[in-house]
Formats: structure tokens, sequence, C-alpha cells
């Protein structure tokens, strides 16, 4: 990755404060609401520390994709311009593409409701990085927006997803709802699914690469 080094940190997935932390940025109240996750205040800034004070070198997710692909979830620790970016590298292609980015040059939404599914299902064998579905559901929500999102499916995937990593069914319902609702941009409408994630369709016009990612009508 040209311009800072990053680091693999997957093993801060297992930080009892991480996805309140995580998802903090975004989902401001989260991260003062840490109980649901099994945290509390101490463990959501133990792990706020190993995400968004790591200066020298930025803590990064790998979220693999068949073909050699990989996601990038990457905190852009700056002092001046953090954020976290979500990136595509491919071996055919020497620079890498923005999906998304959150704060900073804010740019979104990267995924629909399809893409974000097909995306975290998309697990290749024997691959290295975040290869549980529900954990890279999880990591890809901030990048996500979508206005069709099927009724009661986002809200039982999400809410499934939280469960694994120790969230209440009752909590993890609402939250997921919450999920749905992104603070940061309009839900886009997107199009149909003959041009959803990994069947080759998109707009040109867009940065992110035919073939993985479908794009939506009207945003930026």
């Amino acid at each position: 990755m040209p311009g800072h080094g990053i680091a693999p940190a997957e093993h801060l997935l297992g930080l009892p404060g991480f996805w309140p932390a995580y998802f903090g940025p975004v989902w401001h109240g989260l991260a003062n609401e840490p109980e649901p996750f099994g945290a509390d205040a101490a463990d959501v800034d133990a792990a706020a520390e190993a995400l968004y004070e790591a200066t020298e070198t930025w803590p990064a997710f790998r979220i693999p994709l068949h073909g050699g692909r990989l996601l990038w979830v990457v905190h852009r620790n700056f002092p001046d311009d953090a954020g976290t970016d979500y990136l595509l590298t491919r071996p055919d292609h020497p620079r890498e593409t923005l999906v998304a980015a959150i704060e900073g040059h804010q740019s979104g939404p990267g995924f629909s409701w399809p893409d974000l599914v097909s995306v975290a299902d998309s697990v290749p064998p024997d691959a290295e990085g975040v290869c549980d579905p529900d954990q890279r559901l999880l990591l890809l929500l901030p990048a996500f927006g979508d206005a069709n999102v099927p009724e009661g499916e986002g809200v039982a995937r999400i809410s499934r997803a939280l469960t694994t990593v120790g969230v209440s069914g009752e909590a993890a319902y609402a939250m997921a709802d919450r999920f749905l609702d992104h603070p940061l941009w309009p839900a886009p409408s997107w199009p149909g699914p003959d041009t959803s994630p990994l069947s080759g369709g998109g707009d040109p016009g867009r940065s992110v690469p035919l073939g993985l990612l479908s794009s939506p009508s009207g945003t930026a």
C-alpha cells in the first residue's frame, strides 16, 4: 500500500471494546454504549487507542476476495487528516482503488446491500485475513448504503452477525435497524440484480472497478 506503512490488524478484532470503538466514528452513540457488546468504557478506550492513535504504522484489516483481490479497511491516522479508507487491490492493477472513505475526504457509499452480502460471503479457500462472513459484513457496514434493502432481510442478517460478536438477540435487533440508517450519506437507489456485485455490471463513470461492485444512481 503506497504512501504509508500499514500492518495487518486482525488480532484487534478480539479486543472487548473493538466493535463499539470501530463503529463510533459513524454511529457516535455506540462508543458510549458498549454494554451490549460485553464491554465497558475502559475497553472502548483501549480499542480506540489501538485503532486511531497508531500513527507510525496504520492498522489495516484484510478482506480477501477471489482472484487474488483484497479489500482493505485502513485506519488513516494522519494527525490532520484522520479517517478510515475502504480500498480494493487487485493483482493486475498497480494501484489501489478507493471504494469509500469515512471522515477526512468523505466518499460513499461503496456497497449496496447485495454488494455487502456477496462480499461478506465470498470467502476464498486458504485465504489470509478476515474470513468469517459475519465479521466481514460488520467491518464493511460503515461503507454501506442502500435505500432498497429487502424488508426484514437486512435487520435479520445484521442481527445475526452482531450476535456472533457477543450482542444479545434483543439488543442486536435494535442495533441492526440503526445500522441501516447511515448518518453520513443518504441511502441511494442502486441498479437492479443484473448489475449487482461480481456480475460484471457497474457504472464506468465511477472509480470502483467493474465486476466487483455496482454503482448507485444519483450519488457522488
